[in-house]
């Protein structure tokens, strides 16, 4: 009871903070909290340390002093070899007995504890800069662990120039969401290591893997889980998107229930999800009666022929062949989502859309810079070239000149296009929604003459752009840059990309400032100014000269 006092009367003081200050104790709360995994991480290699010297003590013990004759390393190499494990009546190994000590202390299962104890020495042996990021507060111990997965691949001769990368980055940037953190970390490695981007791509083609189990919580349901390379399951998602989006408005399911039964759908062989509207069910009551009379049942239908075509469809990501209109919320911006209330009177199926981000360098095989995967992150430059071998394609540039539109509201789909390539996700600080689904918002609202450019354009989800929008005290603001920062209700600045799309694809990145920016306008006009005045020194140097030496007639 001692122990918890101070908490106690911190929480106490808590409540007669105002909303301002208890923001500060959740800045205090995340940096200690990351200071305290930094030292749990250390604390759990370290006895994983000592439960493999006990291992190695008392397996040395049991052996004797023939464990160095060549008799007995031959028996334990027939042993072996015949698929037994010599060591086994010496007790489990010291990773083994680590495992089942932390998972006790911290009371999570195995794999938890394998997964901290590895995260651990790596943290002490491989990326100690990188962990120091995590004891000073900058990252928290679920992005630590990311970097440890993505770097399970690394040639380890290479360990410390990606340690000291990664942690310059970190660093170096404000804190920033989950998706901006994941593809920062790739495009490290990916620049660092490019034989690691090949062997995750191996990897990832090996374990793939679809289960379907009973749910433990629930009777009579299931659950479905599996891994798949991210093209793949891209193109599963935007084919369960499409179906489940081209339903009539009045049809009474939620977009998860839509979700579900495209997904059954899909297995039954259909290439679409019927409606269940009341206008669709009562023609479809009516349709079975009449097949009924004339002794023919639904069941008798066949998937209609072209539906593989429509499959291989799904890797040619075309916004605009997939008949996704504009959708305006309060403020009227855009949205990429896509919804076709007439898809489902047409017989052919709604087809799947995603997007890819490259490099045109990389798409004509100049190099081999990573893609990124709306929703799914980075993929290696041959996934990308096969994904695009047919697809529809925009080209965009970051020249802002000839898109920018000062009296259209609706921004074109090159611009949006723009906007959506130079960010990886929402632009609102921490969150992760996917680009190509947010509306294009106006940071400075066009009715007050905000311009229709990509200064002034940031995608937002539709729950942060509400936010902004209605929300009482929320404030953003768009530097010419690219860069946004959000300030609370509180006071508290935040900035919401970190990390951007045009850090993954510096083709896109605008290096110099906009010719309207004051601090360029001022040099230009000096700089103007000057020549204008050599020039009519010059000019004034020439009618001296002409006066001085006039043509011979």
């Amino acid at each position: 009871m001692n122990s918890s006092a101070p908490a106690l009367a911190q929480m106490a003081d808590d409540e007669r903070h105002c909303a301002t200050e208890l923001v500060e104790v959740l800045h205090h709360c995340n940096a200690v909290r990351a200071a305290a995994d930094y030292r749990m991480l250390q604390a759990v290699s370290l006895i994983h340390d000592e439960r493999e010297q006990d291992h190695l003590v008392r397996l040395a013990a049991a052996l004797g002093e023939q464990s160095t004759s060549l008799a007995t390393l031959e028996r334990l190499a027939r042993r072996a070899a015949a698929g037994e494990d010599p060591r086994a009546q010496y007790g489990p190994t010291g990773l083994e007995m680590a495992v089942a000590e932390v998972g006790a202390a911290l009371t999570v299962p195995p794999a938890r504890a394998r997964e901290l104890i590895e995260a651990g020495s790596v943290l002490r042996h491989q990326l100690p800069f990188t962990g120091a990021t995590l004891v000073a507060g900058r990252i928290d111990l679920p992005r630590f662990l990311v970097v440890v997965r993505r770097t399970v691949l690394v040639d380890p001769a290479k360990f410390a120039v990606l340690d000291t990368e990664i942690a310059a980055a970190i660093e170096s940037r404000e804190p920033m969401s989950m998706t901006r953190f994941t593809t920062m970390i790739d495009k490290i490695i990916a620049k660092i290591d490019p034989a690691a981007v090949r062997r995750r791509r191996e990897q990832v083609d090996t374990d793939r893997n679809i289960s379907v189990r009973p749910d433990r919580h629930t009777p009579g349901q299931s659950r479905i889980g599996g891994v798949l390379p991210a093209e793949q399951a891209a193109a599963i998602d935007a084919r369960l998107q499409a179906m489940a989006a081209a339903v009539h408005p009045d049809d009474p399911r939620t977009a998860a229930q839509r979700r579900a039964d495209a997904l059954v759908a899909l297995a039954d062989g259909a290439a679409r999800l019927d409606c269940r509207c009341e206008v669709c069910t009562t023609t479809a009551g009516a349709d079975d009666d009449s097949a009924a009379g004339e002794g023919l049942g639904a069941s008798d239908e066949t998937p209609d022929s072209d539906a593989i075509a429509v499959e291989d469809e799904a890797t040619a990501p075309d916004p605009a062949a997939a008949g996704e209109p504009e959708v305006r919320d309060g403020q009227g911006d855009t949205s990429g989502a896509p919804v076709d209330a007439d898809a489902a009177t047409t017989d052919c199926a709604p087809r799947p859309t995603f997007h890819i981000v490259v490099n045109l360098s990389t798409l004509l095989g100049h190099d081999d810079d990573p893609a990124f995967l709306d929703g799914h992150g980075v993929i290696d430059a041959d996934t990308a070239r096969a994904l695009l071998a047919e697809a529809k394609r925009c080209y965009v540039t970051p020249d802002t000149t000839n898109l920018a539109q000062v009296d259209r509201y609706a921004p074109s789909k090159k611009l949006a296009d723009l906007i959506r390539a130079g960010e990886l996700c929402c632009s609102f600080p921490g969150c992760n929604n996917r680009a190509y689904h947010a509306d294009v918002d106006h940071s400075v609202p066009h009715a007050e003459g905000g311009a229709t450019d990509a200064r002034n354009l940031k995608p937002l989800c539709r729950f942060h752009h509400r936010i902004k929008t209605f929300a009482t005290g929320w404030r953003d603001y768009q530097d010419p840059l690219g860069t946004v920062f959000f300030q609370s209700p509180t006071g508290h600045t935040y900035l919401g990309n970190a990390f951007t799309g045009r850090d993954l694809f510096t083709s896109l990145t605008r290096s110099t400032r906009p010719p309207d920016d004051p601090a360029r306008q001022r040099i230009d006009t000096l700089r103007g100014q000057r020549a204008k005045s050599v020039e009519r020194a010059d000019t004034r140097a020439m009618e001296r000269w002409n006066t001085q030496n006039p043509p011979p007639y």
